[in-house]
C-alpha cells in the first residue's frame, strides 16, 4: 500500500474544493467546483443540501480518481465548510432549510432586537452580537414567516456538518461551530434562545465532539460517490476561518491570520474568548480566536481591473504574462500613499457594515490609474490590519494566506502596515489542509493539532516592514479611519431604493 494520505474538504462561499494530501503537508491533488447557489432573490442566498453534497461528492470523486492517488491510501477525510447561515434537518433527515451567511432576509428582525434591546441582552450572554445571517437570525425569521418550516425542525446543523452528515450518515458539529451557541459557562446557553423566542429550538441543537476527533465513517453509499474507501475514518472538522488557520500553522495565542480572498478575514488566536477586542469569538482547537471580514477583498482589486484595466491587460497579452503580474508591477511602481488617495473597500459592505459603501477620497486631476489601483491594494490592506488590531493588539506572528498572498506587493503592505514581519505559509488549499490535519489527528497520523503543524506546515517567505514606509502608513491608517467615520452617515442614504 502507498504511504497514507489525507483528504481535506473546503466547501466556501464561492468555491468548493477537495484536495490529497501526504502526511508532510504535500499537495498530491486537488479540485475546485463552484459552491452551488441558489434562485438569486433578493436578499437570498439558499443553499440546496443535495447540490451541496453532488459538488462536493464530484470534487472528492475527481480527487480520489487522479492518476496521483491510491485511494486505498487515504487514512482520512476532514471537512471544513462556510460558517453561520442557517442547515436544518427533519425528524428523517431530510432538509427543511439551507442559508448561507451571505443571506439578508432577517435585517427587519434585527433592528426589531436593537430597538427593543433583545439584541444587547443576547450579546450580553454571548459575547458577540448577532448579525443577521446568523442561526439566531434566521431561526426567529423561519420561526415568523414559515411556521410550519419551523416546525419541521429537528436538527441544527453548519454547512460543514451536512457534508460529514452525507458522508458518515451521523449528526453533529464540532466544537467551534458549536460554540456559535455558547454563553458564559462555555457550553450551549439556552437562555439566548429563549431571549429570542425561539426555546423550541434549543432542542434541536447537535451534539458536538473536537474538530480532530472522528464524528464518523465513510458509508458504502458515500463511497460509491466519493471514490473513498468505506470505513474511512470522517473527522469533525472546522467553520472554514479556522481549518485556514491551522492550515497555516496559526494555533497560539500571539499568532494572527489574514485570509487575502474574495472576501478578507482578520484572525486573531487567542487563550480565552475574552481576551480580545470585538468580533465573533470562537473556541478553536485548545484555545479561541476571534475574526471579522470584509466581503470584497481581492473582489476590490478584481473589479477594478476588469473595469478600468485595459491597458495592462494588453501589456500582459504582448509579453505573454498573467495580467496579475503587470498589476502587481503597477502598484510597486506606484507611491507609497498612493499619491494622497484613500480607497475605502466596502464594496459588498462588511460584516460590521453590512451597509457601507465603497469608495475613492482625495480624488484630483493629477491622479492616475495606476494610483488608484495601488490604493485599492492599500484600502484592502488597511481593512484587514485595522480588523486584526481591533481583535487583538497582540498579534506579533501574522500569516497571510488566500489567493492575494501570491502577490509580493500586496504582502509587503501588508508588513509595512501592520509593522510587524509577516509570513506567508507554503502551500495554496490552506482550508482543505486544515481540514485533512483534523484527519490526520483523527486518524493517528499525528498525536495532535500542534504536532501536525510542526510537520505539516512551512513558511514560503517572509516581508519585513520597512521603517519608513510604516511610519508613512500610520498617518494614512489614522486618515482612512477618521475618514471612514465622517462618511458613515452618507451610506444610508446611498443605500434607499432611489439610489439602486
Amino acid at each position: 500500500m502507498s504511504d497514507p494520505l489525507l483528504v481535506g474538504v473546503d466547501a466556501g462561499l464561492t468555491n468548493t474544493k477537495a484536495a490529497a494530501f501526504t502526511r508532510d503537508g504535500e499537495t498530491v491533488a486537488v479540485e475546485t467546483r463552484e459552491t452551488p447557489s441558489g434562485d438569486g432573490l433578493p436578499g437570498r442566498d439558499d443553499q440546496d443540501h443535495d447540490a451541496l453534497w453532488e459538488a462536493v461528492a464530484d470534487t472528492i470523486a475527481t480527487v480520489t480518481g487522479d492518476d496521483a492517488v491510491d485511494p486505498e491510501s487515504v487514512a482520512g477525510v476532514g471537512v471544513a465548510g462556510h460558517g453561520h447561515g442557517l442547515y436544518a434537518l427533519d425528524a428523517d433527515d431530510s432538509p427543511v432549510v439551507g442559508i448561507k451567511s451571505t443571506d439578508s432576509r432577517a435585517m427587519s428582525r434585527l433592528e426589531e432586537w436593537r430597538a427593543d434591546g433583545t439584541l444587547a441582552a443576547a450579546t450580553d450572554r454571548l459575547g458577540w452580537e448577532p448579525f443577521g445571517a446568523d442561526p439566531f437570525s434566521l431561526l426567529a425569521w423561519l420561526k415568523s414567516e414559515r411556521p410550519a418550516a419551523y416546525s419541521k425542525v429537528e436538527t441544527v446543523l453548519f454547512c460543514k456538518d451536512v457534508i460529514t452528515h452525507r458522508l458518515t450518515g451521523r449528526l453533529g458539529t464540532d466544537t467551534m461551530e458549536g460554540s456559535v451557541f455558547y454563553g458564559p459557562d462555555d457550553d450551549y446557553d439556552p437562555s439566548v434562545f429563549d431571549t429570542f423566542d425561539i426555546p423550541e429550538a434549543f432542542d434541536a441543537l447537535p451534539r458536538v465532539v473536537e474538530s480532530t476527533s472522528v464524528c464518523g465513517e465513510v458509508t458504502e453509499s458515500a463511497a460509491a460517490a466519493t471514490g473513498l474507501p468505506t470505513g474511512t475514518p470522517v473527522a469533525a472538522g472546522l467553520h472554514d476561518v479556522g481549518a485556514c488557520a491551522l492550515g497555516a500553522g496559526a494555533i497560539r495565542p500571539g499568532q494572527g491570520v489574514v485570509i487575502l480572498g474574495t472576501w478578507g478575514q482578520s484572525v486573531a488566536v487567542l487563550d480565552d474568548p475574552d481576551g480580545g477586542g470585538t468580533g465573533l469569538p470562537r473556541r478553536f482547537l485548545d484555545n479561541w480566536i476571534r475574526y471579522r471580514g470584509i466581503r470584497s477583498g481581492t473582489a476590490c482589486v478584481d473589479w477594478f481591473v476588469d473595469e478600468f484595466g485595459d491597458k495592462w491587460r494588453a501589456e500582459a497579452d504582448e509579453r505573454g504574462v498573467n495580467p496579475y503580474v503587470v498589476y502587481d508591477e503597477t502598484v510597486a511602481d506606484a507611491p507609497v500613499g498612493a499619491g494622497g488617495v484613500i480607497f475605502h473597500p466596502y464594496l459588498s459592505g462588511s460584516t460590521d457594515y453590512p451597509e457601507a459603501r465603497g469608495g475613492f477620497y482625495g480624488l484630483t486631476l493629477d491622479h492616475s490609474g495606476e494610483e488608484l489601483l495601488r490604493a485599492v491594494y492599500e484600502g484592502v490592506a488597511i481593512a484587514q490590519c485595522t480588523g486584526l488590531a481591533d481583535l487583538s493588539s497582540g498579534v506579533s506572528d501574522l500569516r497571510l494566506t488566500g489567493g492575494g498572498a501570491r502577490s509580493e506587493v500586496w504582502s509587503e503592505t501588508f508588513a509595512d502596515i501592520h509593522g510587524n514581519p509577516v509570513s506567508v505559509p507554503d502551500g495554496d488549499e490552506l482550508g482543505a489542509r486544515g481540514a485533512a490535519l483534523c484527519a490526520g489527528v483523527a486518524a493517528d497520523l499525528y498525536e495532535d493539532h500542534r504536532a501536525a503543524t510542526s510537520i505539516a506546515v512551512d513558511v514560503n517567505r517572509t516581508h519585513d516592514p520597512d521603517p519608513e514606509t510604516v511610519t508613512t502608513y500610520r498617518h494614512l491608517v489614522d486618515t482612512f479611519e477618521r475618514v471612514r467615520e465622517d462618511v458613515r452617515p452618507t451610506w444610508k442614504l446611498l443605500n434607499r431604493d432611489g439610489w439602486k
